[in-house]
């Protein structure tokens, strides 16, 4: 964006709330607290997908941190602390460009992504072995029952700290103040309140940019997030609900998920909402070997699906499946990507 295009978005928000407050704008954090000297923190984390939590007091800031989603990985990586990173687990996407520098960096110290004996696993982990790496936080996908890696108190014993993120596991609605929350609690460990602050405040701001873009319009925009190709055995695609932290933030600009309650969506009904309301924009999830082209692919050669408003007019767009659960810096390039996206609709609208 050219600062003639900001400065006529500024003008915008202002006659926007000038008018009766049309528009309901994210308040992006500016005027936080500083960094204060490290007394200890005690933060609030799920255990599992159910809605349980676990306080957790953190009495230093931790220093041998393992990643257990690319998610926690990338936000750490941008944050410049990468010296604390000890492992990585279900390391299972490319890297973050914005990043690249410094996973090349951490790479060195523990190997590439399943090289023997790395302590960089593209998969999950066994508890021994992550174990065997002595960590004193490891900040994944909830897994902290007896079931799963352990619970907080077993980890507790082993001098460990366990978390997952709001924006991966609440069993609500997944919201940009839960990825607040998040990038609160990780100023908060690692003393860098403000550069999480500062990361908060940049996201909020694009978001922001799109929802008075909308607004100002009165037109509609309808998405899907689309994970993976279409299932041509079972006749079926995967779509995010509205629940998903993405589809939350989407819906909050004001944007139209063509499949609110998401899941396995029989071609049927796609069809069905093609040839009514259509589909203007569709972000395709990529992770492992679920990829973008792939997924596009099987799109593109369906004689039904190819219809759609986003196949036909090249509005497709890749998005890793971190990004797609919040609290991580690439949520901004995808942000803008959505920004070109309902620019260039509008126009044509």
């Amino acid at each position: 964006m050219d600062n003639k295009t900001i400065a006529i978005i500024a003008v915008a928000i202002v006659a926007v709330v000038a008018i009766g407050g049309a528009v309901v704008l994210l308040n992006n954090g500016n005027g936080g607290d500083k960094p204060a000297p490290y007394e200890g923190v005690t933060i609030s984390t799920f255990v599992d997908y159910n809605g349980n939590t676990a306080d957790i007091t953190f009495t230093d800031v931790p220093e041998r941190v393992v990643c257990g989603c690319n998610t926690a990985l990338n936000l750490l990586l941008y944050l410049g602390l990468g010296d604390k990173i000890i492992g990585v687990y279900y390391n299972e996407e490319p890297i973050w460009p914005g990043v690249q520098d410094e996973y090349n960096k951490l790479v060195e110290r523990i190997g590439q992504v399943d090289a023997a004996g790395a302590k960089n696993i593209s998969k999950n982990i066994q508890t021994d072995v992550l174990l065997s790496w002595e960590p004193d936080l490891v900040i994944g996908w909830v897994s902290w029952t007896d079931e799963g890696l352990g619970s907080e108190k077993f980890w507790n014993d082993h001098d460990c700290n366990v978390m997952s993120l709001n924006t991966m596991t609440s069993n609500k609605y997944r919201t940009v103040s839960m990825m607040k929350i998040d990038y609160e609690n990780i100023g908060k460990i690692f003393n860098v309140a403000d550069k999480t602050a500062q990361l908060y405040s940049d996201t909020v701001d694009v978001i922001n940019e799109i929802t008075v873009k909308m607004s100002l319009s009165g037109k509609t925009i309808t998405y899907a997030l689309v994970d993976g190709a279409v299932n041509t055995e079972k006749g079926t695609v995967w779509c995010y609900k509205n629940s998903n932290f993405i589809a939350s933030v989407l819906n909050s600009m004001g944007l139209t998920n063509a499949f609110p309650d998401g899941g396995t969506v029989p071609l049927a009904t796609v069809y069905e909402v093609i040839g009514n309301e259509n589909i203007d924009i569709i972000f395709f999830i990529c992770y492992g070997s679920v990829t973008y082209e792939k997924s596009v692919k099987s799109w593109k050669d369906d004689p039904d699906l190819s219809k759609a408003a986003a196949i036909k007019n090249g509005d497709t767009y890749g998005m890793l499946l971190s990004c797609s659960y919040g609290s991580t810096p690439q949520l901004m390039d995808a942000m803008e990507d959505v920004y070109e996206a309902v620019e260039k609709i509008l126009k044509r609208k």
